[in-house]
């Protein structure tokens, strides 16, 4: 797999759309499939959109009030409008091939982390990862005590002889509602992963994922006709392929 121009798109945002004039972002066409038992409404779509599972809203969500652009400066795929009031930090180590971007609103209280290209050399598991980016956002947010567990996945999956692992949280602490997946491909000796976190108080988690959340998802993965993109085309749409940069890197779904 490459590196630099690596864009792993693991990331396992799948969902149907039907736009409409309408401008409100936090329109809904259904609740969620029921995937998570503890969690409804927006908070249930968002957990399940990030299984694969379609997110029934009502329109295209967009950035209402556009602050700036990022663009990663190693890999333009990595670029979006985000709102005014965040500022976006640019993640590169080229020991790890790391590519990403941390967008933290300026209270620190609002993060978007997306970091769809990192490796390791070996085997390393998307749980042990996971457990990393968990302790990483428990020392953003200064939280030392146990967490409310609301929904947990973890799956392996095997396509054409690659092996992958994908495990979510989804988290209440303090005042906290926290979002994160890990999806790791087991591959040419190393670990190639893929990383989301998404964390807002939980008075106002709902607001940020139609407002901030969706609407970068939408900016990263899905083109003009609210599918998404495939930029190797392969066949195989970004959120299904290992590498959507390389048309040789076979499919490799799961989650």
């Amino acid at each position: 797999m490459k590196t630099i121009q690596t864009l792993i798109a693991t990331c396992i945002f799948l969902f149907c759309i039907s736009c409409s004039s309408d401008s409100d972002n936090g329109k809904l066409n259904a609740e969620p499939q029921g995937l998570c038992a503890n969690v409804s409404g927006i908070t249930g779509i968002y957990w399940e959109f990030a299984h694969s599972i379609p997110a029934p809203l009502a329109q295209v969500p967009v950035i209402k009030n556009p602050g700036g652009q990022f663009i990663h400066s190693l890999q333009p795929l990595i670029g979006f409008t985000y709102p005014k009031g965040f500022t976006a930090f640019e993640v590169t180590d080229a020991q790890t091939a790391t590519l990403g971007v941390n967008l933290v609103r300026d209270d620190n209280m609002v993060v978007f982390r997306w970091i769809p290209n990192t490796q390791a050399a070996g085997q390393v598991s998307a749980t042990s990862i996971i457990a990393n980016e968990i302790d990483g956002v428990f020392a953003h947010y200064g939280f030392s005590g146990t967490p409310e567990v609301l929904c947990t996945t973890t799956a392996n999956n095997t396509f054409e002889g690659i092996s992958s692992q994908f495990t979510a949280r989804l988290l209440r602490f303090d005042g906290i509602t926290a979002q994160i997946w890990v999806r790791s491909t087991y591959a040419a000796g190393g670990t190639f992963s893929a990383i989301s976190v998404t964390t807002a108080p939980t008075s106002e988690y709902e607001t940020q994922v139609m407002d901030t959340f969706f609407p970068i998802n939408f900016q990263l993965f899905v083109g003009r006709d609210g599918t998404f993109v495939d930029n190797d085309n392969d066949g195989v749409p970004a959120n299904e392929d290992p590498d959507d940069n390389d048309p040789n890197i076979p499919n490799n779904t799961g989650g």
